[in-house]
């Protein structure tokens, strides 16, 4: 069962750790290294270690580090900056739905793991992604969605877009892109492990951003196909604005 999050500022140097962990994990969609990890902190002897020593159950972080002069953001990104959740996925026709879903056991096997990060500053926003338990050596095109997982593919909505195509699904490269969505697409290692990292000069608007998708191949990006990246393999539900 879900662990609840545990108060701001108790975990904010545990959160800063782990999200520096995952800066250094991955690449960004745009080819750029993900070399500037957080600011380094001391360690929280009570905070989780790493996202590789995670447990089967869920967990939730958040810390926040500051709040002041964050005008613009949504209240829960004014109190939580930070946010780190991790997860197992399991089948949608679970007991207990599960925030970490596989619709394709084949190539999301039940327990792979998933861990999502979040940084909202005043200046825009940092998401993380990093799995585990992976088929090895694969793309999955992987992507942040309008709404939480369902019991259905579908359920998770559009990709969520910055600024917002009118027509839907959106398939124009000027409005799906890198730039203005949050692609996060992995490769994983023989281990079936891999990591990316997202950068916008944006933050998410309040309630807009529900979960991350993982798909079965790269993202495309040509005129028609801008954003298609097949079928939707997996969902996790994080509520990156706040929602």
């Amino acid at each position: 069962m879900r662990v609840g999050m545990r108060a701001a500022g108790a975990v904010g140097a545990a959160t800063v750790a782990v999200v520096a962990l995952l800066a250094g994990s991955g690449t960004s969609t745009a080819g750029q290294r993900a070399a500037d990890a957080l600011p380094p902190r001391a360690a929280d002897p009570g905070g989780p270690a790493a996202p590789d020593g995670a447990a089967a159950s869920r967990r939730a972080t958040a810390g926040a580090a500051g709040t002041s002069g964050t005008a613009g953001l949504g209240k829960a990104a004014e109190r939580q900056p930070f946010l780190v959740r991790e997860d197992q996925f399991s089948p949608a026709n679970a007991f207990i739905r599960p925030d970490a879903i596989t619709y394709d056991l084949a190539r999301i096997p039940a327990g792979a793991g998933i861990t999502v990060a979040r940084r909202a500053t005043p200046h825009g926003t940092t998401v993380w992604l990093r799995v585990r338990g992976l088929l090895p050596d694969r793309t999955y095109g992987a992507h942040v969605h309008t709404r939480p997982c369902g019991g259905r593919p579908g359920d998770a909505g559009p990709h969520y877009q910055h600024r917002r195509d009118p027509r839907q699904p959106s398939t124009d490269p000027r409005y799906a892109n890198p730039r203005n969505e949050v692609w996060l697409d992995v490769t994983t290692d023989a281990a079936g492990r891999g990591g990316a990292v997202s950068r916008h000069g944006w933050t998410f608007r309040p309630g807009g951003a529900g979960s991350v998708v993982l798909h079965e191949r790269a993202t495309r990006t040509g005129q028609g196909h801008a954003g298609a990246a097949g079928a939707r393999l997996g969902c996790f539900t994080v509520p990156l604005s706040g929602g």
